[in-house]
């Protein structure tokens, strides 16, 4: 949601764990979130995994200004990737 009254367009996207370590994320959004409006962004991290110490901090930002968007306690799932 942008509750704004300016489109919100993504410019970068991070996720930062609770000792500081910070991985950048490669991001995509289709169109600017309209003000007053709803979308959707997309974000993920691009090569090998990181090895953050979760519960971390994804944040956003926009491209022409100040407004950041900040989810705390983000974790993942545990669990094993299964091979071949």
């Amino acid at each position: 949601m942008n509750p704004g009254a300016e489109p919100w367009t993504l410019a970068g996207a991070a996720l930062v764990d609770k000792a500081g370590e910070r991985v950048d994320l490669a991001t995509w959004q289709q169109a600017p979130i309209p003000a007053s409006g709803a979308g959707a962004v997309v974000v993920g991290i691009e090569g090998e995994s990181a090895q953050l110490g979760c519960p971390c901090t994804l944040k956003l930002w926009e491209a022409t200004g100040p407004r950041t968007v900040t989810l705390e306690s983000v974790t993942f799932p545990e669990g094993k990737a299964k091979g071949p």
